[in-house]
């Protein structure tokens, strides 16, 4: 079908679902005390006396009002409740959407009996903790936590597994109160059922040590998950089952056990149909909660990463998708002074990908544009395990040792094909690597009285890295730049070893001088230490070759001084900061060493205007010193791609970055309309790029700092308005930055826009039907001097949760997506429709479910990307259509 013709019949959808609601009518009103004043955040709520069902519910704002939507025609009992007043019932059967309810509410000598009352609201607010019962969101199709997440009011759930609640992001998840591996949260709502969940909580200003709650900034926001009561004190969870043609398997088990001295978690899971609980991705952004601590003063060594030149894969862009996992996560309290807690994750993966990409290279000469194709499998296996042991011998004093560790196994193979118009080249190319890291940290917290507050922190790292690649070509490589040995097939083998151990240590000194005014001095110390050993020769060479020798050591220490004062005045919070660093770092490449030293003032600011306790607007300054780490100063050459050799640059200096960030929030249940936005620009000064060489169809790439000032802006904006059973959705986000670059000796800029917006509507007909319209729009436009490109792709999108018939269940989803590539004028059109159809009987523990992925038989997909020196539009294989029936049964 026509992409206009979609987006009709999607639109057509949308004038449907108006109706599914247009018949509900607001009942409006006010809630005061007896003097007649206004009681905020009063809870509202109206039970259907014909089903005795929760018709509708609101919170009171500050100025007492509240609006909740009922559908005409049945009697509701109308209870309005709040902690110190007598609770108020009404019986109410007819009423003027114009006309304001008042209701006085008398104030109450006792408390009792109010519990009861709040318990059944859907929604609560205390303080910092917002409360969502989630049988009044959930239809019971919900599946994971993330099902049930995805209902609930300023709730977002993206494609990764990361929550945010009234956009932003959340940093961690407890279960009843206890840490889920860490606080993961993808983990989390993929794997913990639906049914286990009674309450979720929202945890603003999170912070478990107790000496130091509302000293900091950091706004931490974090979840609690509260499970039913007949999830506790036994085992629950769920285990599944199921297989497919063409050799398709999958199994998976969720086990949990929780107690109030014990809980276990325990997850399993081995499949190839593309369900990925733990992906490569997720084992390199797990920190262990190791922040490094010089960060937070401003200081930061970007150290290289083990995943550079390892394809991501995911079920949207890989031909086929094997993954295992096994996870462990336990707490326990053997009293209330002592904490035992940790996890141990293993996991395996076996992707296939299989990609075209057109790629133009920055450069003005000829030969700047490549067909590659390539055919990519990448293997896996990696293991995380943390340990930590916390005491509390009073509420005033806090212990805590961690322990943790990552290590993995990774191969990357490829077989490539590079077409330069009059040059083709046939590559093969092997990378493996087996890196590893072991961290311990110590904390000590002590508030020996009201006015004052200790702590100290003390950070060890041991970090190992091997990255070896092996390049097959047909051609000889790199002209007369590399002195190669002539033969029908060049083979080269480039082996590396980079070891670094990093030592970090703070001491804190909080002085509260009254209720709204606090300083705190804080003293640290930063020393990393790095060896980098390296070389590569020819296969049937004598010996390696001379320019790729590295054998260089490097290391770094900043001690710094910091203040930061935190003042509150009426609804503004002011806490500005200012840090000063001492750095000297050294620089040894065979014999010849070099060492420099730096003094440097970073000052920093956080400001926050509570406008209204629903809306509220943060500004973050934050000035960041950022370092080279050892293989950007190696002056020995290193292979980097088939096309790209590397070289360091021991001149480097450190960047300095000026990051500003405004943050707007606007949370409201009483008309059911929220709206979050941020917008984020830094500045870097003297920041270390990468400069391009090209030789022909080759390049020569090396670090520079440079003078130009390079500028990143982006931003988003998400709003969302909620109906009885209708909800509205619009978001955006934006990326630009403005890099100066140097390509060829000469001074360049590369220029991005990148825009995205989407919108979604959700109803349900008929209490069977919930439809999910949707429609994404995404554009890229990329300029590097008079190269100019723009990508952009139409996504609209349908999802529908049927229940059929007692217990008979249909899901499906269908996009339908429209790339564009103007410069090139390639167009592609592509779509995808997924179907889960299931069967669970009432009370009971088995379901069966048919589940079957591009139905369309959809082989394809588009992207696009821009770096220093080229703009890439790829095409990635995707799976194939495939089907699987698998049993579950509920522990």
């Amino acid at each position: 079908m026509p992409f206009l013709y979609r987006t009709f019949l999607f639109l057509g959808f949308f004038l449907i679902s108006l109706s599914s609601f247009s018949q509900n009518r607001p009942l409006i009103g006010q809630v005061l005390d007896s003097l007649n004043r206004p009681i905020a955040y009063a809870n509202v709520v109206a039970i259907n006396q014909s089903t005795q069902t929760i018709g509708g519910f609101g919170i009171t704002n500050e100025e007492g009002r509240f609006k909740i939507t009922l559908a005409p025609g049945s009697s509701y009992l109308l209870r309005v409740s709040f902690v110190g007043f007598l609770p108020f019932e009404k019986l109410v059967t007819e009423w003027d959407s114009e006309v304001q309810m008042q209701i006085i509410l008398q104030q109450s000598d006792t408390e009792l009996g109010l519990v009861e009352v709040v318990s059944e609201m859907p929604v609560t607010m205390k303080g910092d903790t917002l409360t969502y019962k989630t049988d009044a969101f959930t239809t019971g199709t919900e599946r994971k936590l993330g099902d049930v997440l995805e209902k609930l009011p300023g709730f977002e759930i993206d494609d990764n597994g990361d929550v945010k609640v009234q956009g932003k992001k959340v940093n961690k998840v407890l279960v009843d109160g206890k840490t889920f591996f860490d606080g993961d949260t993808k983990l989390a709502t993929k794997n913990l059922p639906a049914n286990a969940v009674d309450r979720v909580q929202v945890l603003k200003n999170f912070n478990e040590i107790s000496p130091i709650r509302g000293l900091d900034n950091d706004e931490t926001l974090a979840l609690n998950i509260q499970l039913k009561d007949g999830k506790k004190n036994m085992v629950f969870g769920d285990l599944t089952a199921g297989g497919g043609l063409e050799e398709r398997y999958l199994g998976h088990a969720n086990v949990f056990y929780y107690a109030p001295k014990l809980n276990l978690n325990l997850i399993a899971g081995t499949n190839n149909v593309g369900e990925q609980t733990f992906t490569l991705q997720d084992y390199f952004r797990f920190s262990g909660g190791m922040a490094g601590l010089s960060s937070r003063a401003g200081s930061r060594v970007n150290l290289s990463s083990d995943d550079l030149g390892i394809p991501m894969a995911s079920r949207d862009n890989a031909a086929s998708l094997e993954t295992h996992l096994g996870a462990i996560n336990f707490n326990y309290n053997p009293s209330k002074k002592w904490r035992h807690s940790g996890f141990a994750i293993g996991s395996a993966s076996d992707n296939k990908l299989g990609s075209s990409s057109y790629r133009t290279y920055l450069n003005s000469g000829e030969n700047n544009e490549e067909l590659l194709t390539t055919a990519s499998q990448v293997e896996n296996k990696s293991g995380l395990f943390k340990y930590a042991v916390n005491y509390t011998p009073k509420e005033e004093t806090y212990v805590k040792y961690s322990f943790f560790g990552k290590v993995s196994d990774i191969s990357n193979s490829n077989v490539q094909n590079s077409n330069f118009g009059e040059i083709e080249q046939n590559l093969a190319t092997l990378q493996t690597r087996t890196p590893y890291s072991l961290q311990q940290k110590v904390e000590w917290y002590h508030a020996p009285s009201a006015k004052r507050v200790y702590s100290m922190e003390v950070n060890w790292e041991k970090k190992f890295q091997d990255p070896l690649y092996d390049l097959t070509i047909n051609r000889q490589p790199f002209g007369d730049f590399l002195p190669v040995m002539e033969q029908e097939t060049y083979r080269f083998l480039q082996n590396q070893e980079i070891h670094t151990q990093t030592l970090e240590g703070a001491f804190n000194y909080y002085h509260i001088l009254n209720a709204t005014n606090h300083l705190n001095w804080a003293l640290g110390y930063q020393n990393i230490s790095q060896s980098l050993v390296g070389s590569m020769g020819q296969e049937g060479a004598v010996a390696d070759f001379a320019a790729f020798v590295n054998n260089n050591e490097f290391g770094m220490q900043d001690l710094y001084l910091g203040m930061t004062y935190k003042t509150k005045w009426k609804k503004i919070i002011l806490s500005p900061s200012l840090y000063l660093h001492g750095y000297a770092w050294r620089d040894q490449q065979f014999a010849d060493e070099l060492s420099h030293d730096k003094l440097l003032l970073l000052p920093g600011m956080y400001a926050k205007w509570a406008i209204k306790s629903n809306r509220s607007l943060t500004y973050r300054f934050q000035t960041e010193a950022n370092f080279m780490d050892i293989q950007k100063l190696a002056q020995g050459f290193v292979l980097q791609d088939y096309n790209a050799i590397f070289q360091g640059n021991r001149m480097l200096e450190n960047g300095l970055y000026n990051s500003h960030s405004l943050n707007f929030n606007h949370f409201d249940m009483f008309s059911g309309f929220n709206l979050f936005g941020d917008l984020n620009w830094q500045r870097k000064r003297d920041e270390i790029i990468t400069t391009t060489d090209f030789m022909g169809i080759n390049r020569l790439l090396s670090q520079l700092n440079i003078e130009p000032t390079n500028e990143t802006v982006n931003g988003s904006l998400r709003m969302d308005k909620r109906y009885n059973r209708f909800k509205f959705a619009l978001g955006g986000r934006w990326n630009a930055f403005s890099t100066n670059l140097v390509l060829d000796e000469n001074p360049s800029r590369n220029e991005q826009f990148s825009q995205t917006y989407d919108t979604k509507v959700t109803t349900t007909f008929f209490k069977i039907l919930e439809v999910d319209l949707g429609y994404a729009f995404t554009g890229n436009n990329y300029t590097s001097g008079s190269i100019q490109n723009t990508f952009s792709t139409h996504s609209p999108k349908l999802e529908i949760d049927l229940d059929l018939f007692k217990g008979l269940k249909l899901n499906a989803d269908y996009t339908y997506n429209s790339y564009l590539n103007r410069a090139s004028g390639i167009r592609s059109d592509y779509e995808f429709l997924n179907a889960f159809l299931s069967y669970q009987g009432k009370s009971s523990p088995w379901e069966l479910r048919l589940s079957v992925w591009n139905i369309l038989d959809t082989r394809s997909i588009r992207r696009d990307s821009f770096s220093e020196n080229l703009i890439s539009t790829y095409a990635y294989l995707v799976q194939p259509r495939y089907g699987i029936l698998t049993l579950k049964y509920d522990l």
